[in-house]
């Protein structure tokens, strides 16, 4: 069976969503009016939170294996970035 990676771009791409949807506030779209009408925006639970945390370790992980200074050139950004939670990096 052969494995298909990940290119790091869109590893990098779901570590930014990742990082958002383990927010506390990080809302996503729902629909109950069906397509076409407008969004409804529903705050992530804890629960959801959680699992979009540990898929974000792992995600930090697979992108640390794929490309090594790619990762460590965005994890020192993300350390000096002001707008950054340090503490939702950490919890990784």
């Amino acid at each position: 069976m052969t494995t298909i990676r990940r290119t790091p771009q869109t590893i990098a791409r779901s570590v930014r969503d990742l990082l958002y949807a383990s927010t506390p506030g990080a809302v996503y779209n729902t629909y109950p009016n069906g397509p076409g009408t407008r969004p409804v925006p529903v705050e992530n639970t804890a629960a959801e939170r959680a699992v979009a945390a540990s898929l974000l370790a792992d995600a930090l992980i697979e992108w640390g294996e794929a490309d090594p200074q790619g990762y460590a050139a965005w994890e020192a950004a993300f350390q000096d970035d002001a707008d950054a939670n340090p503490e939702q990096y950490a919890r990784r």
